[in-house]
């Protein structure tokens, strides 16, 4: 569980700027359900590169697939963030659109999102299951 003094310690470590509001979870809080005006930010989001703020590409990949950030995946989430450099260095922004003609987003009834290709195989997280218990909250502004 992200204490206050571990949730300093990932300020610095990942540049996190002083405007971003962060709040650490009370010990009965879960990540399938944040405050209020928040969202969740796993550590695993922050060690495969997610940056403050995050980037337009990858919101507009959560907004298609009505998921949020914290229910990507460590691997998902890697090779998101890494096709988004990938495209960037390229000169080319990567939309829902090319990401779909790249493989198959599919939903199942219990809002699961995987991404299927030859390729490439991401899952997002069971919203009632296997939440990451390190996590912290950040202010959705």
């Amino acid at each position: 569980m992200i204490t206050g003094d571990s949730l300093t310690i990932l300020h610095k470590y990942f540049f996190i700027p002083n405007d971003v509001v962060t709040t650490v979870p009370k010990r009965f809080d879960r990540a399938g359900l944040p405050p209020p005006g928040y969202i969740i930010i796993c550590d695993t989001n922050l060690r495969v590169g997610l940056l403050f703020s995050p980037p337009a590409e990858l919101i507009e990949i959560l907004k298609k697939c009505e998921v949020s950030l914290s229910q990507f995946l460590h691997r998902a989430m890697s090779v998101t963030v890494g096709l988004i450099v990938l495209f960037r260095d390229r000169g080319a922004i990567l939309t829902p659109e090319y990401l779909s003609r790249m493989g198959r987003l599919t939903s199942d009834t219990q809002r699961r999102v995987t991404f299927r290709s030859k390729w490439l195989d991401m899952c997002t997280r069971d919203p009632a299951k296997s939440w990451s218990n390190t996590f912290f909250y950040v202010r959705n502004d």
